[in-house]
């Protein structure tokens, strides 16, 4: 079995640039209408037409890591203190939560995307 998630995008070009050149995936298949990026043993699928625009999260090995390696690829990282369970966000904008700490960030498409590291 392996997982696939759909993902909502306004311009898929732009969205596929976003997922393979600053996250580092790669692209599986391009269409007119979608395309599928390979992520581990799951896929991401980007649609013009259907898909969810949050709740995609990336669990990492070592977040400080992989965050400060996505701000020089100009991505900006967020935080909401109104989230359940936030106990305090960090200078990065990594927020700790008692079960682990997310860094919240936007993809190309404004969609809500997390790296993930459980305690």
């Amino acid at each position: 079995m392996r997982v696939i998630i759909d993902i909502k995008v306004k311009d898929l070009q732009r969205a596929v640039d976003f997922y393979t050149e600053k996250l580092g995936l790669s692209c599986k298949r391009h269409e007119k209408e979608w395309a599928a990026i390979k992520a581990g043993d799951a896929e991401i699928h980007l649609y013009l037409k259907g898909g969810v625009t949050f709740g995609l999260e990336f669990y990492v090995d070592d977040l400080d890591k992989e965050v400060k390696k996505l701000k020089k690829k100009g991505i900006n990282f967020f935080s909401d203190k109104n989230m359940a369970n936030f106990i305090r966000a960090d200078e990065n904008q990594i927020t700790t939560f008692p079960w682990g700490r997310n860094a919240f960030f936007k993809d190309s498409e404004n969609n809500q995307l997390a790296l993930v590291k459980d305690f």
